[in-house]
């Protein structure tokens, strides 16, 4: 991830997104497509294991599986915004414990003590401009189930992208959202020894669980 990406990150996901995204969930649960992918993950069974959340927001993936019965997990997140409001939710209802929060670019800071069973990726590969590097690092750290949520590269995301892009533009924000195609995804993650397991759509939005 550029540092301009970084820097719109901070810009576009402050602390008034975090706190309203986070009063949502707190009273309707996780959106449609984090609930697939979360019910997808508990089918295959989560007790005892450890995950790793990229860019795991206002920590929806992070409470669920605490709660499902992981053993304990790391988030590492781009906006200090998000993370301060994800730890100051876990503090209160003892939870923090079991997660390790760092705060930074995935690609810059994450090493092989990061490896999990489990590594979500829940709208995160379109907030990189180098996805190659997300995703090989990433699958790479997976060592049994590797998840991701990120949009389809059908023509009516490609046209949706630069109106999109406007608003964190008019903001002055450097910030760009990236539709990656899903073949070079994909491929990096087979290269790793994965089988796709699950797969769903929305109409912007694909999810995919892989396994091995």
């Amino acid at each position: 991830m550029g540092c301009c990406q970084c820097q719109g990150i901070e810009n576009i996901f402050d602390e008034k997104s975090a706190r309203k995204e986070l009063k949502r969930y707190l009273k309707k649960g996780p959106t449609k497509t984090t609930g697939l992918l979360l019910n997808a993950i508990h089918k295959l069974g989560v007790n005892g294991l450890s995950f790793l959340d990229i860019g795991g927001g206002i920590g929806a993936i992070q409470y669920d599986l605490i709660k499902e019965g992981a053993s304990n997990g790391t988030s590492i997140e781009a906006s200090s915004a998000y993370i301060n409001v994800v730890k100051s939710k876990m503090n209160q209802t003892g939870l923090a414990k079991k997660v390790t929060f760092k705060l930074g670019d995935f690609t810059t800071i994450a090493t092989e003590e990061d490896a999990a069973d489990i590594v979500t990726l829940d709208k995160v590969i379109c907030c990189y401009d180098e996805m190659t590097q997300l995703v090989e690092l990433s699958s790479k750290l997976a060592r049994k189930i590797y998840a991701v949520i990120y949009p389809r590269d059908e023509w009516w995301t490609k046209l949706a992208r630069p109106i999109l892009n406007l608003y964190p533009k008019l903001r002055g924000s450097p910030f760009r959202v990236f539709i990656h195609p899903t073949k070079n995804v994909e491929e990096i993650i087979f290269k790793h020894g994965f089988t796709k397991q699950y797969y769903a759509t929305t109409f912007v939005w694909q999810i995919a669980i892989f396994t091995k």
